[in-house]
C-alpha cells in the first residue's frame, strides 16, 4: 500500500484514504456513504471490499474509523466498521450524531424547518423541500455507543510519520481534519474542496426530542476561524473528502478567503437598503437558483449574518410578522 501517497477509495462520490499504522493496522479516514443496491450502482460495502483488496487491505484490518465529520456521507458506514470490530473515533461535539444516525438527523432537519419558517421561507418552499428531502437515499444506521469515542491527538504511522488531529469545528460542531507534518499532506474531510466552497450548515447542538427548542449554533464565525488555523500549517497536499487531490492548497484556501469576504460585503449592501429576512436575502442573491438548492443558499446567508452579527454590524430583530429581520445599526 502506498504510503506517501494514500490510496483513495471512491465510494459514490465520497473518497476514503487508508493509512497504515505503525503497530499494525490500518486507519481509515471517513467510514463512508450507505449506498442501497440499484441497477447501476453496487452496494458500498462491497465495492469497500473490492477497493481495499487491491492495496492488500482486508476490512478487518482496520483497526480504527476517523470520521471528519458527522454527516451521513461520511458517517453512514460506521456501524458496519464497528460490527467489524473497527473504533469509530470523531470530534467530540459530532459523537452523539455518529451513534443515533438517522435519528439524529430527523431531529435536526425538523428544527431546520422550524427556522427557515422563522426566517421568512413561505410555506410552498418548505413543502417542495421536505419532499425532495423524503427522496433521499443514503442510509444511516445508529453506530454503538462501545464503537465509538472521541479521536486521539495523535496516531502513529508507519515511516516514522505522525497523524495529526486538528479540531477544525465549522462544517459541523465536532468538525476535524487530519495533517501529517512530515509529508505536509492534510485530509481536509469537507472543511476545504477542490471545486466548491462547502456551507456552514444549520446545527442545533442541543437538540434532542425533548428540547423543543434548541439555539441554532452560529457555524460560520468558527468555520473561518477554523480554515484560517488550517491555512497555517505547512502544507504541500489537500486530499479531500470530495474530488481530487490538490497540491496548490494556496489556491484553495485564498478561494475561501475571496468567497465569504464578497459574500458578507453583498450581504451587508442588501440590509443597508431596508431590513430584510434571510430568506428575502437569498431570493434576492440567487434568483435563478431552483427550490431545491435555495435552502443551501439561505444556510449561507445564515452563516454571513451570523458573522456580521459577530462583527457589530447588524442586528437581529423580529419584524410585525414575528419572522425575523436584520438591519444595519
Amino acid at each position: 500500500m502506498p504510503t506517501s501517497n494514500p490510496y483513495p477509495i471512491l465510494i459514490g462520490n465520497n473518497v476514503l484514504y487508508p493509512l497504515c499504522l505503525r503497530d499494525g493496522g490500518v486507519l481509515l479516514i471517513d467510514a463512508g456513504p450507505d449506498i442501497p443496491v440499484t441497477r447501476d450502482r453496487e452496494e458500498s460495502w462491497t465495492s469497500l471490499e473490492v477497493q481495499l483488496s487491491q492495496v492488500g487491505i482486508k476490512t478487518e484490518d482496520i483497526r480504527i474509523v476517523l470520521i471528519t465529520h458527522a454527516h451521513l456521507d461520511h458517517a453512514g458506514l460506521a456501524y458496519r466498521w464497528a460490527s467489524e470490530g473497527a473504533a469509530i473515533v470523531g470530534g467530540a461535539a459530532d459523537l452523539g450524531a455518529i451513534q443515533r444516525g438517522q435519528e439524529s438527523r430527523d431531529i435536526q432537519r425538523a428544527h431546520q424547518i422550524t427556522d427557515l419558517r422563522r426566517h421568512g421561507c413561505p410555506e410552498k418552499l418548505m413543502q417542495q423541500i421536505q419532499s425532495h428531502r423524503s427522496e433521499i437515499a443514503l442510509k444511516w444506521k445508529p453506530c454503538p455507543s462501545s464503537a465509538i469515542g472521541p479521536a486521539a491527538k495523535n496516531y502513529q504511522l508507519t515511516k516514522g510519520r505522525t497523524l495529526q488531529i486538528i479540531d477544525a469545528p465549522g462544517h459541523t460542531p465536532g468538525n476535524i481534519v487530519a495533517y501529517i507534518p512530515e509529508s505536509g499532506e492534510l485530509f481536509s474531510g469537507d472543511t476545504i474542496l477542490p471545486t466548491t466552497i462547502p456551507t456552514p450548515g444549520m446545527h442545533y447542538p442541543d437538540a434532542t426530542e425533548s428540547n423543543m427548542e434548541p439555539q441554532r449554533w452560529p457555524s460560520l464565525p468558527p468555520f473561518i476561524k477554523s480554515v484560517n488555523r488550517i491555512r497555517e500549517l505547512d502544507i504541500d497536499l489537500i486530499l479531500p473528502g470530495h474530488g481530487d487531490l490538490v497540491d496548490d492548497p494556496a489556491r484553495l484556501f485564498e478561494r475561501f478567503k475571496k468567497h465569504h469576504s464578497r459574500r458578507s460585503r453583498r450581504i451587508r449592501e442588501e440590509i443597508n437598503e431596508e431590513p430584510l429576512n434571510a430568506y428575502t436575502i437569498a431570493r434576492r442573491m440567487f434568483p435563478r437558483l431552483p427550490s431545491r438548492r435555495l435552502v443551501q443558499a439561505i444556510t449561507e446567508v445564515l452563516g454571513h449574518l451570523d458573522l456580521l452579527q459577530a462583527l457589530g454590524e447588524i442586528e437581529e430583530f423580529h419584524g410585525s410578522n414575528g419572522e425575523l429581520q436584520y438591519r444595519t445599526y
